[in-house]
């Protein structure tokens, strides 16, 4: 009986620790459209069985609250802080952007700034191979551009799936194509030039 009571006790404390994750300060939740969240809850469950090498055996979000849960098959919460396209990636985000718009000093601009360092930096879909979602989300990004006190902050975020084989291998060749965008555009001045000569 006293083993039961252990085990139960157990659960609801595992159940209860699910998902520990918390609002930063300064983070305005009434700030962030349907839309968005709708579209950070769909980025967080399709990274979710990335982060997890493949499979997740609890993968939810709400789009009202933006309460996820990413347990891995093993039985473990996944540490989705440290990578992009998850809820804590995107509420670091907005909390630049809000704390941007609200600061009044190149003071307070900075303590923003340096907030958004810590917003996450690794890219699920490059952890795992073994997805069947790929999940190509090409832009998620927040810029600041400051003149004196003015202050003016644009944050976009782009998310889109698929799931067929085709569309990993061309979202693979934009991804090479991006890296190497310099010397390709050099590469084909090079020859309009010679061409024109």
């Amino acid at each position: 009986m006293r083993s039961i009571a252990i085990v139960l006790s157990t659960l609801v404390a595992a159940a209860a620790a699910n998902n520990n994750y918390t609002f930063p300060a300064g983070f305005n939740l009434a700030q962030v459209s349907s839309t968005d969240k709708a579209a950070w809850c769909l980025a967080e469950r399709n990274s979710c069985p990335s982060i997890c090498g493949g499979i997740a055996d609890s993968n939810s979000c709400d789009a009202a609250t933006l309460q996820f849960s990413c347990v891995c098959s093993n039985g473990t919460e996944a540490d989705v802080s440290p990578y992009m396209q998850t809820i804590p990636f995107f509420v670091c985000q907005e909390t630049y952007k809000q704390c941007i718009a609200a600061s009044s000093t190149q003071d307070q601009d900075e303590k923003c700034t340096t907030a958004q360092k810590e917003c996450g930096t690794l890219n699920a879909t490059a952890s795992s191979t073994s997805s069947s979602t790929t999940t190509s989300s090409a832009i998620s990004t927040a810029t600041q551009s400051a003149t004196g006190n003015q202050a003016e902050s644009t944050a976009t975020a782009t998310t889109t799936t698929s799931s067929s084989a085709t569309a990993h291998a061309s979202n693979a060749a934009v991804r090479l194509v991006g890296e190497h965008a310099t010397g390709v555009m050099a590469t084909v001045l090079f020859f309009a030039a010679r061409l024109l000569l």
